[in-house]
């Protein structure tokens, strides 16, 4: 399971509850941030399963295909945390559906094609993992997202489709013998970089002009937390010609920065002590995901594993799955 996702996204969910009402109340914060855990932990699964026979040429350090997660336990799981999903936002928050059925949509689009129409697809996964998360967890305090928050959102599906890239950049030789035409195999590495600063100073554009759209002041926490991100955000740009894992490292570190910043327009002191919780999962959860890296730390996404033996499969029929399927990101 990427811990690394999931607080992430449990993070945004509760983002969109704070920012969406004045005075939210614990209760609705918490099950949004539970709606957001349930929900992409059910997606992460669900993407393991669809992707395994891809993976088990391209990806083999990933779960199924190292032995470490059977499909059957995969595909229960997934549809066992969609259900919970489902029923939880049904019993308080019936609206938040539609940005779960629009993330879904985009999701599967993603999977079933957009991944390889470049940024169409990082487009998508933007608005699928990052945008559609805030407008679903504002309905847990709000009747309906308030149109304010339209700038908050844009913010971090530009932020998310960001990370799409990046990831993008790093797996191009993998995607380009999958036949997978991302935008580093469309136009390259450079160009893909150039692009990758442009989301950045869109992303960081939006976020810096929240506050004016809330009408919230900017507390010296919101700046602070902001610059700090925009700082990663260059040593992710300026890194990511190498396609180093390290480089991928920093940013899973700066994506949890600007919803802390957005959170701080209504806490600061909440905004910063999530943003540490946030940090130490990042930092100490273990990667094995991002290409077989060692078990934990940052330092454990600068390494490939080997594919030359790949492993054993447990529980897994190849056949069952068409080839050239789509793989999903990360």
């Amino acid at each position: 399971m990427r811990l690394y996702d999931l607080v992430v996204v449990g993070f945004v969910g509760g983002l969109g509850t704070t920012l969406a009402t004045p005075a939210p109340q614990v209760r609705d914060v918490v099950l949004a941030v539970l709606s957001g855990l349930t929900g992409c932990a059910a997606a992460l699964y669900g993407a393991d399963y669809l992707t395994r026979a891809d993976d088990l040429v391209d990806k083999p350090h990933r779960p199924i295909p190292s032995g470490r997660l059977s499909g059957r336990t995969a595909k229960v799981a997934s549809l066992v945390l969609a259900g919970g999903t489902l029923v939880l936002d049904l019993l308080v928050a019936w609206r938040s559906l539609v940005f779960v059925v629009l993330a879904a949509c985009a999701y599967a689009a993603y999977g079933a094609g957009l991944k390889g129409r470049g940024l169409w697809g990082d487009a998508a996964s933007g608005f699928a993992g990052w945008t559609c998360p805030l407008l679903a967890g504002a309905c847990f305090s709000a009747v309906w997202p308030p149109p304010a928050l339209v700038v908050a959102a844009l913010a971090l599906g530009v932020q998310g489709a960001f990370s799409n890239v990046l990831l993008a950049i790093v797996d191009v030789e993998e995607d380009r013998r999958a036949g997978t035409r991302t935008l580093p195999v469309r136009r390259g590495v450079q160009v893909s970089v150039g692009v990758l600063a442009v989301l950045a100073v869109v992303a960081y554009g939006l976020a810096a002009l929240t506050p004016r759209a809330l009408g919230r002041p900017a507390p010296v926490v919101f700046a602070v937390l902001l610059l700090g991100a925009v700082t990663v955000a260059g040593a992710v740009v300026a890194g990511a010609r190498t396609r180093a894992w390290r480089v991928v490292a920093w940013h899973l570190c700066e994506r949890v920065l600007l919803p802390g910043a957005l959170w701080s327009l209504a806490d600061p002191v909440v905004g910063v002590l999530l943003v540490v919780l946030a940090l130490l999962v990042v930092v100490l959860a273990p990667r094995p995901m991002l290409h077989g890296g060692p078990a934990g730390g940052v330092g454990g996404v600068g390494g490939r594993a080997p594919a030359e033996h790949p492993p054993r499969l447990s529980g897994f029929d190849a056949s069952a799955v068409r080839p050239g399927q789509e793989r999903s990101g990360g």
